[in-house]
């Protein structure tokens, strides 16, 4: 089930409080999170963009 913007919205707020009292700054936190996501799945996105890169040579652009 998604979650609502309401639900959201309340979650965001309460992480950034609770960073915040331990001196955190919530979008380093969050980008943080991010190259988390990005270091984990690094696999996934190689083979991604290797699949790209054969599909944009098999069928280059008119441009």
């Amino acid at each position: 089930m998604a979650i609502t913007n309401k639900e959201l919205t309340k979650k965001k707020a309460t992480a950034k409080l609770i960073l915040e009292a331990k001196g955190l700054d919530f979008d380093e936190w969050l980008a943080q999170k991010y190259d988390e996501v990005f270091s984990e799945n690094e696999e996934i996105i190689q083979k991604a963009l290797k699949s790209f890169k054969e599909q944009t040579n098999r069928f280059p652009s008119s441009v």
